[in-house]
């Protein structure tokens, strides 16, 4: 039985505690199946909640596989958030640790003690948004209209971004090419760490106008030692953000899948070699709209055709071959592709109607970066 639980902490070393919280599910025989990016947000309160309440929060959700009865879940969570600090109080004061049964299966719970899906599970972005990080196309059971996570997220008044931290190590990037070197990762690392950042994406050849194509031996050569470094920096971390590698190299991908890594970042827009790879996978794939590669100024959408319809059809086509390559959906983040083959004008429109492609159920990144 796959079982989701929210974690979350607003005192003291709050990222350690959620470390410790999973560390304890686990060492209860519980096998980890998934965990979630980090995300910070302000404390729930109540109008008259003491001032020293309102201290953020940080929040991630877990998967894990259980094979004993809900209230024995419930109950293994409430010893561990007793042994890590947590005292009782007023339900909205600060707390150590706070960990929630959101889902259990397919199953709906309803007594005193448990409620299952968690009552507010709809309603709460800290909560949506780290779920849809682990399966966009999750259900919740007893939820109306057939929603999906990623549904759910997108009918929020107010979302959670999920911020992508973009590392160039090229010498001739948009604006940063040769800024970053080996020794200055470490501090990058922890500054990404002290923001919560929940995807670090790493690229080694630039798709400027008019870059210089590399083999894929030149971009390895030059991304393996930070792959290296960023999984050697958390080691013996549970929490830390996907490492993306941004390549349209399938040899360059295996390699970085190999190695761990999370997402492949395909500015391509899926070849055949890379749809084997990513099909023989579990890694997340970013699906990304180009007319070319490196861009080409000269090659860009009709002026005569609405640019959204244009995307829509072609991504259509993309979703028809992951389709039949069975690549889960949830797997799969849509990028429109800002400035590769599109004019500033289009650009700018498809940042302005970006909504309309909420018909396709993919989440969706947009990769603005610092273009001009």
């Amino acid at each position: 039985m796959t079982v989701y639980i929210s974690l979350g902490s607003n005192l003291g070393n709050r990222i350690h505690n959620l470390e410790q919280a999973i560390k304890g599910i686990v060492k209860k025989g519980f096998k980890l199946l998934k965990i979630s990016p980090v995300y910070e947000t302000k404390a729930l309160l109540p109008p008259e909640a003491e001032a020293d309440w309102d201290q953020p929060f940080l929040n991630a959700v877990i998967a894990i596989e259980c094979e004993e009865s809900p209230v024995q879940l419930l109950h293994h969570l409430k010893t561990i958030e007793k042994q890590l600090g947590r005292k009782s109080g007023p339900r909205w004061s600060p707390r150590i640790i706070d960990l929630d049964i959101l889902l259990f299966g397919e199953e709906i719970i309803n007594t005193p003690e448990l409620k299952v899906p968690h009552p507010e599970i709809t309603n709460r972005d800290f909560v949506l948004v780290p779920l849809k990080e682990l399966n966009s196309s999750l259900k919740i059971p007893d939820v109306e209209g057939n929603k999906t996570v990623l549904d759910l997220c997108r009918s929020l008044k107010m979302k959670i971004p999920t911020w992508v931290y973009i590392l160039n190590v090229t010498p001739d990037s948009f604006s940063d090419g040769g800024e970053l070197n080996l020794n200055e990762f470490d501090s990058v690392l922890k500054k990404i760490l002290k923001y919560n950042i929940s995807i670090v994406d790493l690229g080694a050849e630039s798709t400027r106008p008019g870059a210089v194509s590399i083999s894929w031996e030149q971009e390895w050569q030059r991304l393996k030692p930070y792959v290296e470094y960023f999984f050697n920096f958390y080691k013996g971390k549970l929490l830390r953000p996907k490492l993306s590698i941004d390549t349209r190299h399938p040899q360059t991908a295996k390699k970085a899948i190999d190695r761990g890594v999370d997402i492949i970042n395909d500015v391509s827009g899926f070849s055949g070699e890379m749809q084997d790879l990513i099909s023989s996978t579990d890694v997340e794939y970013i699906l990304m709209h180009s007319l070319t590669v490196p861009t080409d100024p000269d090659k860009t959408l009709s002026g005569d055709e609405d640019p959204i319809e244009e995307i829509k059809e072609w991504l259509n086509e993309k979703i028809n071959i992951l389709e039949k390559k069975n690549i889960s959906l949830h797997r799969v983040i849509f990028d429109p592709g800002i400035g590769f083959g599109k004019t500033a004008e289009q650009s700018l429109e498809i940042l302005n109607r970006v909504e309309e492609f909420y018909c396709v159920p993919l989440r969706i990144m947009v990769g603005h970066s610092r273009k001009s």
